[in-house]
């Protein structure tokens, strides 16, 4: 929001600096007010971008946090009617990853060479 604001301005000041430039025939000032009002365009169009950005991924940030909720209250329910099986599961579970995470051995065994 700031950098749209920040743009406005910056086109105002533009505007004016144009049109003084064009009643004292100061072509200078007239091209600054020109420039003023191009960058102040791409400032705020800037803004209204970073914007409709962060609304969007605050939208799809609020989405995924309804899933994964839902997701929670499926598995708390699942594990509270059947603990037994779910209890399985995760140590299931645990040991894959251990044995995924663990890496190669890094013992080197020798033979002898009798």
């Amino acid at each position: 929001m700031d950098d749209q604001v920040t743009g406005v301005a910056r086109q105002g000041v533009g505007r004016v600096q144009d049109a003084v430039g064009g009643l004292t025939g100061d072509s200078a000032t007239q091209i600054k007010g020109k420039l003023n009002q191009a960058a102040g365009g791409a400032q705020r169009a800037y803004g209204k971008l970073t914007d409709d950005v962060r609304d969007r991924l605050e939208g799809a940030l609020d989405t995924v946090r309804g899933e994964v909720h839902e997701r929670l209250d499926t598995i708390e329910t699942y594990v509270r009617g059947k603990p037994l099986p779910a209890v399985a599961i995760a140590a299931a579970v645990g040991i894959v990853l251990g044995l995924l995470l663990r890496g190669r051995s890094r013992t080197v065994y020798l033979r002898d060479p009798r």
